[in-house]
């Protein structure tokens, strides 16, 4: 009888310490797991695409007034050096074949990935004081003439002349309303006849200054693309971001998700 407890209990204890055991592997087994995805999650951040990686600063370069078929073609050639895209907001009669011939300036913009806004049709009118007969048509007026030329155009975005327009216009329309917080003023400082060279490298320069020492990370830039020395100061302006790790982009990317219509934007 004592023989078989004696038994009994190295049995007992045997098991008791088989389980104990495998219950420890286990542990040790599922701390594994945990270390391998702490590892994978690592490994996963440490792989982000460059772009990510760099921490890149987006901002947007707006372009009114044109299209130009000088000047906004060897914008949009600087700009795809860097891989960058622009917003333009033009105007509806420069596209039509008057002024600055700029019908063959908006579709090569456009087929180099830029994007088109509407900014008025004669740019006589501010759209806090004309009529709605006059309001509305500047604006249809634009965009048919802009999908004259671009047939697939979706057009999404305006921008007033100005800068000017009323409260319940914004709510009521069924673009996106962009405004801006960097404005260099480069119409100020556009070539004239009488200019040294002195004298129109240092509008250049005033141009340049006026977007680099304002622009931050979601800045939308206000220009104009009919003048020489905005494009000039705009070859220099690009090489700048570049250097100092911003992406240009449209306003559309820019503000992604955030965008509607019907809401003004100037990311001030």
């Amino acid at each position: 009888m004592r023989k078989i407890i004696k038994i009994t209990a190295f049995l007992l204890l045997f098991v008791t310490l088989f389980l104990v055991s495998c219950e420890k592997e286990e542990k040790h087994s599922l701390n594994n797991l945990d270390d391998l995805a702490v590892i994978a999650t690592h490994e996963e951040t440490t792989s982000a695409p460059e772009s990510e990686a760099q921490g890149k600063k987006r901002v947007a370069i707006t372009f009114d007034d044109g299209p130009h078929n000088v000047y906004t073609k060897r914008i949009v050639d600087e700009l795809e050096k860097y891989g960058f895209h622009a917003t333009f907001f033009v105007v509806g009669n420069r596209i039509d074949g008057g002024t600055y011939n700029g019908s063959s300036a908006l579709k090569y913009a456009y087929e180099k990935g830029n994007e088109i806004g509407i900014h008025g049709y004669t740019h006589k009118a501010y759209y806090n004081k004309c009529s709605d007969e006059v309001y509305d048509s500047e604006l249809k007026n634009t965009e048919k003439a802009i999908k004259n030329v671009i047939k697939n155009a979706d057009v999404r975005l305006m921008r007033p002349v100005g800068g000017h327009i009323t409260s319940e216009r914004v709510q009521q329309s069924k673009y996106s309303v962009i405004l801006w917080n960097v404005d260099p003023e480069d119409w100020k400082y556009k070539y004239s006849s009488g200019d040294s060279d002195e004298a129109a490298a240092q509008k250049v320069e005033t141009i340049v200054s006026g977007v680099m020492e304002n622009v931050s990370e979601g800045s939308i830039i206000l220009m104009h693309d009919i003048y020489e020395s905005t494009a000039d100061a705009v070859c220099i302006i690009l090489e700048r971001l570049f250097e100092e790790g911003y992406e240009v982009v449209t306003v559309s990317e820019l503000l992604g998700e955030n965008r509607a219509s019907g809401k003004k934007y100037s990311c001030g």
